[in-house]
């Protein structure tokens, strides 16, 4: 059992500020993967893109055959069930302080 996740073509920028472009993969269900880099390489930007909390500017993210990238919010919704995410520090209540 897992997830199937295909990326085709991914491409975000912010501005004139390329994260990356054209990243193309596939993710088998049942395997485990891993997205190895430096700090500021776009690890979260694509993670974020490919749960779709973030929008490429181009490309699609197929997940078990749902086209993230051009769903309905209610299969989006349904879509992101499958998967668990733990941002990194902060990134929930940044602008909070105890």
């Amino acid at each position: 059992m897992g997830v199937e996740v295909e990326v085709q073509g991914l491409t975000k920028s912010f501005g004139k500020q390329a994260i990356w472009r054209d990243v193309t993969l596939n993710l088998p269900p049942g395997e485990v993967s891993v997205m190895l880099g430096p700090s500021g390489t776009g690890k979260s930007v694509f993670l974020k893109s490919m749960i779709g909390l973030l929008k490429p500017d181009r490309g699609r993210c197929v997940i078990n055959g749902v086209d993230i990238v051009t769903c309905s919010e209610s299969k989006l919704y349904e879509t992101r069930k499958l998967f668990g995410v733990l941002f990194q520090d902060g990134a929930l209540f940044g602008s909070m302080n105890l």
